[in-house]
């Protein structure tokens, strides 16, 4: 046994090198920025939880920096940042940011060895399982969909560090429920798995499910899982329901997910595992665990069928299907274990033959890793894009647009101008965490006018093409006041609009001021807001914006003082109100903005995006107007809006206490479950 032990530990170790071989511990350790897809704009959201969200005593919290603003970690999920943060205590936060951003690549095959250990699989069957998981994570198929090597530099670290804890999850809840310990244990599981990524979560209670279709042992087992979600989402209380309570203030995402051959969920390197699982569910098909693997399975599919009608994105079901086809092969051997006698050699054998399958599919990913891990500071345009944003920082004014371009991948990625927040100082509109904001499809939408290639995020939302001189008072809306450009035709449609002035250039780069906006965040209206009658806000805001119908008149939904009123956006009442001059002073913070005005009673647009957290001093309240921005009517020379908790945030914090005060009382308490 201790010779068997010692074997899974050196081949562990193996695995381990195996990756440490393509994660280069050199560029691992190395103090530059990460970059590459999504991941480049993932470093900004740690700095910020470590240097503006913690030391208030909060997780979650409001960012200035892009969609105008957005609830940041209300919509997203804090774990692996809270790692970070934990990790640059003794670390410098480049180097925890690359550490965490790898970690879910590391834990799944110790999950999975874990797990297989935990279903009682006898040697070397947990060890193949780890083994097996290599051919996943080095699948190249796709780069999207999750927890796979390419996933995860694309981004996706959140996700595939949820669906390692998954896999361990898999073998706990079973270890547990079959000998009823471990309650806490697996709450705090489901905690973390709740924090990690939302797919991760759900699928937990997939799991949890399999163990309800028993007669004999129903009621018992129901108790047991009462316990362990219950309390497990207690300890979530604080993220999940004001997740849950704000979720009409996200834009959805929710799409059937094209998939091109079936070669991309059945690449040619899963093709081993995929066999040698059909043949393990064929052996050993009496064996209870069997089912257990085979009810997963078959959720994951009916999960991925029905998603788009239940408001989930269906793809990331696939990569936990995936997982599973890959490792459950390991136990094959299950109905040959007596007859071997000499398992440590087979375990070996089947190491390197592993490795050397695994290596000869890969192509693309040595280099990938290369690419993220050099960081921004690697690039050789980092000088260039160094002194865009040097210069960002000494301008004065509003926020900064940019073409969205894949050229600008030269910096490290497209999407490396979202970081102006953190290289520049500066605000931006587009963001990673496009569903977090309600501000989203308008700002998609004025890419497509400034840029030659628009991303068009959002499928039920239509988009136009570049037309730069369309889009200035939809720029002066979101406060642009300056505008980065790389292509020839988008330098060719900006000198088409008179409002732009060419101010800089950096190479191909050019950056625009835009001269009709002076910067101000805090504007009175010039015309009487209006009330639209609507039944989909949304929709008729994003009408009215696409449709240039802004002219300064504003919409809300909500009955205003002034009580005017529209039934459809054909006819909307046009009042002109009179100004004296304004003499309005801000301050915008982040989660707070305070201004004077002497314009008390008059309407002010406030060029900062919605959410029912925000609140008032000053004003009797705040409306949320089109696009989807705040106006206020002050009643005093001073107002003050800010961040702050609803009673939703109250009610999450107090259920979060409660679990933890149960945790305490579990501990003193006659114990009749063991822990």
């Amino acid at each position: 046994m201790k010779k068997e032990g010692l074997v899974d530990f050196l081949l562990l170790i193996l695995i381990f090198s195996f990756l440490l071989g393509y994660f280069n511990p050199h560029l691992l350790l190395s103090q530059t920025i990460t970059t590459g897809g999504d991941t480049g704009s993932h470093y900004y959201t740690a700095v910020y939880l470590k240097e503006v969200l913690l030391p208030k005593g909060k997780i979650m919290g409001w960012i200035q920096g892009n969609y105008a603003g957005f609830p940041l970690f209300y919509h997203y999920f804090p774990l692996p940042f809270l790692l970070m943060v934990l990790l640059s205590l003794v670390l410098p936060m480049t180097i925890a940011f690359k550490l965490v951003s790898v970690l879910g690549i590391f834990l799944l095959p110790l999950c999975v060895y874990i797990t297989f250990r935990l279903l009682k699989y006898n040697f070397p069957i947990p060890i193949l399982g780890a083994l097996f998981t290599l051919p996943f994570l080095f699948m190249e198929a796709n780069s999207m969909w999750g927890a796979n090597i390419p996933s995860t530099l694309a981004g996706e670290f959140s996700y595939g560090i949820g669906i390692s804890l998954l896999f361990l999850f898999l073998g706990t809840l079973y270890a547990g429920i079959q000998e009823k310990k471990w309650v806490v244990l697996n709450a705090f599981l489901v905690f973390l798995l709740g924090l990690s990524h939302g797919y991760a979560v759900i699928f937990s209670g997939v799991i949890g499910s399999y163990f309800l279709f028993t007669k004999k042992s129903f009621w018992e087992n129901f108790k047991y899982l009462f316990q362990v979600f219950g309390l497990g989402f207690l300890l979530l209380g604080f993220w999940i329901i004001p997740f849950l309570a704000n979720l009409p203030w996200v834009t959805e995402y929710v799409t059937r997910w094209h998939i091109s051959s079936i070669f991309e969920v059945f690449p040619k390197i899963l093709w081993p595992g995929m066999g040698l699982t059909i043949l393990a569910l064929i052996l050993n098909h009496a064996d209870r665990r069997s089912w257990y693997f085979l009810y997963q399975m078959g959720l994951c599919f009916f999960l991925y069928l029905v998603s788009p009608y239940i408001g989930m994105l269906d793809i990331r079901f696939v990569p936990i299907f995936q997982i599973f086809i890959a490792i459950f092969g390991a136990t094959f051997l299950l109905s040959f274990l007596e007859e071997i006698k000499v398992k440590e050699v087979l375990a070996a054998i089947t190491f390197i033959i592993v490795i050397l399958w695994t290596n000869s599919n890969v192509t693309y990913i040595r280099h990938w890793i290369s690419w993220n891990y050099t960081g921004y500071e690697g690039k050789a345009a980092w000088p260039l894009f160094k002194k865009i944003n040097d210069y960002l920082r000494q301008s004065k004014g509003g926020r900064v647009v940019y073409e969205h371009s894949p050229l600008n991948n030269t910096f490290g990625t497209e999407r490396a101008f979202e970081s102006l927040p953190f290289f520049a100082g500066r605000k931006t509109l587009e963001g990673l965490y496009m569903q977090s904001s309600i501000s989203s499809p308008f700002i998609f939408y004025l890419q497509s006018e400034v840029s030659k290639v628009c991303s068009g995020p959002f499928p039920q939302y239509q988009y136009t093409s570049l037309n730069v001189p369309s889009a200035v008072p939809k720029l002066k809306i979101f406060n642009v006041t300056q505008y980065i450009v790389r292509t020839p035709e988008a330098k060719k449609s900006v000198a088409q609009a008179k409002a732009f002035k060419l101010e800089k250039k950096f190479d191909d780069y050019e950056i625009y001021r835009l001269t009709t906006n002076d910067g101000h965040y805090v504007v009175p209206l010039s015309f009487q807001p209006v009330m639209l009658k609507t039944q989909n806000w949304k929709k008729d805001f994003y009408l009215w914006f696409r449709n240039n119908q802004i002219n300064d008149l504003y919409l809300t939904k909500d009955p205003l003082p002034n009580r005017l009123t529209a039934e459809s956006l054909d006819n909307l009442p046009r009042i002109p109100i009179p100004i004296k001059e304004a003499k309005i002073s801000e301050e915008v913070k982040e989660g707070e903005i305070s201004f004077t005005t002497n314009l008390p009673g008059h309407p002010h647009l406030i060029k900062v995006s919605y959410h029912p957290n925000w609140q008032v001093e000053g004003a009797e309240k705040i409306y949320l107007v089109s696009p989807s921005l705040m106006l206020v009517f002050p009643k005093q020379s001073q107002v003050r809006l800010f961040f702050g908790k609803t009673i939703y945030n109250y009610l999450g914090e107090f259920f979060s206490f409660t679990g933890l005060l149960l945790i305490f009382l579990k501990a003193f308490l006659p114990k009749r479950t063991k822990i």
